[in-house]
């Protein structure tokens, strides 16, 4: 194998791990939401359960099948962990549309 082979091996790897961590961040955060007096709408209870199944299989689907991940997938995983955290998990926040 030669050297460069090695180093593409280990950005791959690199770029699933970071995929894997940020979907099961966003999913663990979205589990652990608490409403805390916020309003119940039953829309976006729909929509984080398919957040969190949605970044939870992805992430579950790398480390099971092995399935190659893209940077631009990993950003994209990213970006979503790091709005559902800036939102401490509460979907609403995330959708949420001035105007």
């Amino acid at each position: 194998m030669q050297p460069a082979e090695m180093i593409s091996m280990g950005h791959q790897h690199l770029v699933a791990l970071l995929f894997v961590v940020a979907n099961f961040a966003s999913a663990v955060r979205l589990l652990l939401y608490r409403r805390k007096g916020a309003r119940f709408r039953r829309g976006m209870s729909w929509l984080a359960y398919l957040l969190i199944v949605g970044t939870g299989g992805q992430a579950l689907d790398v480390l099971v099948r092995h399935e190659p991940v893209t940077v631009w997938q990993a950003v994209v995983a990213v970006l979503i962990a790091v709005l559902v955290y800036r939102a401490q998990g509460n979907v609403a926040c995330i959708v949420r549309i001035n105007s």
